[in-house]
């Protein structure tokens, strides 16, 4: 387990470097306002194809070599956003990087393969914390290496660090990590035709009440796309804030999804249950959101963003507690992924979304609109925990 919540801490600082200022680097390549936000998510697009493969692989071939496969691919990626010379370039590199990076649901797929109901919400929830302990350092360097303001931005020595801080991730899965699946255990072969992510998707969405999951998972990470892909734009037009900035924001974030996953939803979930914790993550995301928008200066924005992200926190591991008890031992990864991917399909459609609302209605309109979702969450998942 150490070894796994190390690797996923490197994959997350990876991921988390180049967070600041690509928003900016996109708009200096000549990218207008309602297509920055598109650019920068195409990684949730690239998630959204791959990631069912990758879970639904891992049943079949064992986590260790998916986890280093994705992790050698996301490693590839960052190289080209780091010498990206124009936008189509910038953007195929971000399109790789979520087309490989599969590693989150094989992760959850590993430490659910090693815990038992009863303690499986808590060992996600260190997974969980782990990456976001990543989002902490990754930020804060990507913000001091990538421009002092929007002007100056740059991926160059983010992407190259990120590169690098993926080739320690490898090489530490390489040599120490245990693969979770023996041989004995695994699917003898992928259920359907192949290895394609939408046979695994069909599976799992013929499944009722996996099927009421996804699309809640598709809603939530609709209106947390709103708001994510549009925060560096939204902080940089209110507040005039620049990669430094948002690096910090970033990181700030991070520390409390940390807090929340690693501390809290354990002991949360034990007193109040799954369902509870959901609603009570939908419900405070939803609260911040609108906070936010009437928040007139950055310090009170802080505790908008505090009640989102802890939000977040208690939703994201709840949520994939309860799918991966849905599952069977040979057919977690494939039912891990196919929520993922229903979830990235929400990130995916959530940027043209919210580049449109920010350009041509408000700029606190996408925050609205992903509030109001929020509550429409909130209304299916009442509908499913009474059925």
């Amino acid at each position: 387990m150490p070894v796994l919540l190390l690797t996923v801490l490197l994959s997350g600082m990876g991921f988390g470097l180049v967070l600041p200022g690509f928003p900016f680097v996109a708009q200096n390549l000549g990218a207008p306002g309602w297509l920055a936000p598109i650019i920068v998510g195409l990684y949730a697009l690239g998630q959204f194809l791959g990631t069912p493969f990758w879970g639904r692989a891992s049943d079949r071939f064992g986590r260790k070599p998916l986890l280093i496969a994705s992790l050698v691919g996301a490693c590839v990626g960052h190289l080209i956003v780091a010498l990206a010379p124009n936008l189509a370039v910038l953007a195929f590199g971000r399109l790789l990087t979520g087309l490989t990076g599969g590693n989150l649901p094989i992760a959850m797929a590993y430490a659910s393969d090693i815990s038992g109901p009863e303690n499986r919400a808590k060992v996600m929830g260190r997974v969980g914390a782990s990456l976001s302990l990543g989002f902490i350092v990754g930020p804060i360097v990507g913000g001091l290496l990538g421009g002092s303001d929007a002007a100056s931005a740059t991926l160059l020595w983010p992407g190259l660090v990120a590169a690098g801080v993926c080739i320690c991730a490898i090489t530490g899965a390489a040599l120490f990590l245990k693969e979770s699946l023996p041989p004995g255990q695994r699917a003898e072969r992928p259920a359907g035709k192949g290895l394609s992510a939408w046979g695994a998707f069909r599976q799992v969405v013929g499944r009722p009440a996996l099927a009421r999951l996804l699309l809640v998972g598709f809603l939530a990470y609709l209106a947390m796309a709103l708001f994510e892909t549009i925060f560096a734009f939204w902080a940089g037009a209110r507040y005039q804030w620049g990669p430094q900035q948002i690096g910090l924001a970033f990181t700030y974030l991070a520390l409390l999804v940390v807090v929340t996953q690693g501390l809290l939803v354990g002991k949360l979930v034990n007193r109040f249950g799954e369902a509870r914790l959901l609603f009570g993550g939908l419900a405070s995301y939803a609260f911040g959101l609108v906070f936010m928008t009437q928040a007139p200066t950055w310090q009170f924005m802080l505790v908008g963003i505090t009640f989102t992200t802890t939000g977040s926190a208690l939703y994201m591991t709840t949520v994939n507690s309860l799918v991966s008890q849905k599952a069977g031992q040979t057919e977690r990864g494939m039912v891990l992924g196919a929520f993922n991917s229903a979830s990235w399909a929400g990130r995916t459609l959530g940027p043209p979304v919210t580049g449109t609302l920010f350009s041509f209605v408000a700029p606190d309109a996408p925050l609205l609109v992903a509030a109001a979702i929020m509550v429409g969450c909130m209304v299916v998942l009442r509908r499913v925990v009474r059925r």
